[in-house]
């Protein structure tokens, strides 16, 4: 018995160590992964100095390390510095850890020239070097560098273009100073439309031992007229903040720099060419028809999409896009949806489309004319029709209108994804179960004691089945829940039954004018007074109806066909 247990006593106590082995292994390589990905900076107050002129140099690694870490001897031909003030530590944001030690120096250089700091290195991390200009004093020095370290640059994707056109242009300020109130001017020029393109691009970088704030905008600029035209650039302006912020004694100088400017030779559009006037790179054209099918019932819907997608173009030169339909559909069309992607600027349409009658519906194709100025051509771009067998109408095809197509506006759509989820502790469920379980077996002891009592005389008129809804009923059901489909649905199913009732015609403008207000591109919203007038027209047919049934439930007919 001793020596099982003690048997027993070793295994647990090898596990132990091993797992102890595989955590130290663990944070020891950690450890090192952090140290070798630490990197380390090395930037200068000033880039241009006068002979024995005090600096600070700051040298800075993103992790805990050896204070001593640091040789500055590297420094001792060339420069001049003192005791090193050193500060570490340790901050956890949002659940990450941050760690820094940072050294900083006071530097002067002994000789005039050009010097360079050399690189320092740090366990495993190196800096970079740094390109000192030593004058020969600090008053010249500051008289001969008094240009701030601020830089604009400005490109455009092309300086040819077409009237009706638009270029990309990109501007970037590099900025090493203290600055306030700094703005930019869009770039101009006659006869030219400047647009900005979404939000501005920031980014810190360190250059020659300075750090820099980079600033990037994009501007869409379009020509409204031919000719060479000439791009004023952008311009940058604002204060620079000089003086010893640490005592509150600060100067701030105006400052502005513009880019240099551009021409742009502007083209006119082609004599020979047909059609609307789009120049551009690029443009596609899709389609999309839900469903995707070419035999429908009648008064059943199919949706179009239609996205039209253009390079380098502005919202407002898109195209409208007219399609002739035949008069045995009606159609529906919805507010056209804008954006921009990438380089694109894109539209998409929606359009409902209702067959009215039975037969062959050919349903219009498209074709868009546009000038290629890539390739100083004309191209057309096109989505096919679509020919359509309809068959006649039938009461119960509600069922096989599109599920989207059934949903009110204000009902959300029921997610379809499936979570799988692993329940540890099953909680109240099992108590519940055997509650349900109990009420069970009570009424089926019940059910069984009712069952074996004298059966007693039933009432003749039993409760009657649950009916479907009638065509009238069904509009007047799909009006009350702002479902439009639906009661274009129930009406065709109503036409049907009543071909030549008294009330179509009043009956159709109703359902038209609901249509409308959904569906029209000046659709305006549908008010109480429309849907009471609706609602009046419905209820009419309701008694007409009622009165028509019960005049012709009164006539037997036939038992035997003729």
């Amino acid at each position: 018995m001793i020596s099982n247990n003690m048997f027993s006593f070793q295994r647990k106590n090898h596990a132990v160590n091993h797992w102890l082995k595989i955590l130290f292994w663990g944070w020891l390589l950690s450890f090192s992964v952090s140290s070798y990905a630490a990197q380390a900076v090395a930037t200068v107050s000033k880039n241009i100095v006068g002979v024995n002129e005090v600096f600070q140099l700051t040298i800075s690694v993103d992790d805990n390390v050896n204070t001593n870490a640091l040789d500055l001897s590297v420094l001792d031909d060339d420069f001049n510095y003192g005791s090193p003030a050193v500060s570490s530590g340790t901050s956890f944001v949002n659940g990450v850890v941050t760690r820094q030690t940072e050294w900083k120096i006071a530097v002067a250089a002994k000789e005039v020239g050009e010097f360079t700091i050399p690189s320092f290195r740090i366990g495993a991390s190196k800096t970079d070097p740094i390109t000192m200009t030593v004058m020969k004093s600090a008053n010249k020095s500051t008289a001969n560098t008094s240009k701030p370290e601020i830089r604009i640059d400005a490109e455009s994707n092309k300086d040819q273009l077409y009237v009706g056109e638009s270029i990309r242009y990109t501007v970037r300020i590099r900025i090493g100073e203290q600055m306030s109130q700094a703005a930019l001017q869009a770039p101009s020029g006659d006869g030219l439309n400047v647009k900005q393109l979404g939000e501005d691009r920031q980014v810190e970088t360190v250059l020659n031992g300075r750090r820099y704030l980079i600033i990037t905008r994009d501007y869409q600029i379009t020509a409204n007229k031919s000719g060479d035209i000439l791009l004023r650039g952008a311009k940058f302006t604002g204060n620079l903040i000089k003086g010893n912020r640490g005592f509150g004694s600060t100067l701030q100088i105006p400052f502005e720099q513009q880019a240099d400017d551009l021409t742009l030779s502007v083209l006119a559009k082609p004599a020979d060419y047909k059609g609307l006037w789009l120049p551009t790179e690029a443009l596609v054209l899709e389609q999309q028809w839900q469903p995707e099918v070419n035999e429908i019932k009648v008064g059943e819907p199919i949706s179009r999409t239609i996205t039209l997608r253009i390079k380098n173009a502005e919202q407002s030169t898109l195209p409208n896009l007219n399609l002739q339909y035949p008069n045995s559909v009606r159609v529906y069309d919805e507010s056209p949806v804008y954006g921009s992607d990438d380089d694109f600027t894109f539209m998409t349409i929606k359009q409902v489309i209702i067959p009215r009658q039975a037969g062959d519906i050919t349903l219009p194709p498209l074709s868009i004319n546009w000038w290629n100025t890539a390739t100083s051509k004309q191209e057309t771009s096109k989505i096919d029709g679509l020919t359509l067998s309809v068959l006649p109408g039938d009461p119960s095809s509600q069922a096989l209108l599109p599920p989207q197509a059934l949903q009110s506006d204000n009902v959300e759509p029921v997610a379809t994804s499936v979570q799988t989820e692993i329940v540890k502790d099953s909680g109240w469920w099992p108590w519940l179960s055997l509650c349900l379980a109990i009420l069970w077996l009570a009424t089926l002891v019940l059910w069984l004691l009712e069952r074996n009592k004298p059966k007693q005389l039933q009432p003749s008129n039993t409760a009657a089945k649950p009916q479907q809804l009638t065509p009238v009923d069904g509009m007047m059901d799909a009006l009350e829940r702002s479902q439009p489909v639906l009661l274009q649905s129930y009406y065709q199913q109503w036409l049907k039954l009543h071909p030549a009732h008294p009330l179509n015609k009043e009956l159709d403008e109703a359902i038209q004018h609901v249509m409308q207000c959904h569906y029209s591109k000046n659709k305006r919203q549908f008010s109480k007074e429309d849907k009471h007038k609706a609602l009046s027209v419905m209820q009419r047919l309701n008694k007409t109806t009622t009165k028509s049934v019960n005049v012709k439930s009164s006539v037997l007919e036939p038992i035997t066909p003729k």
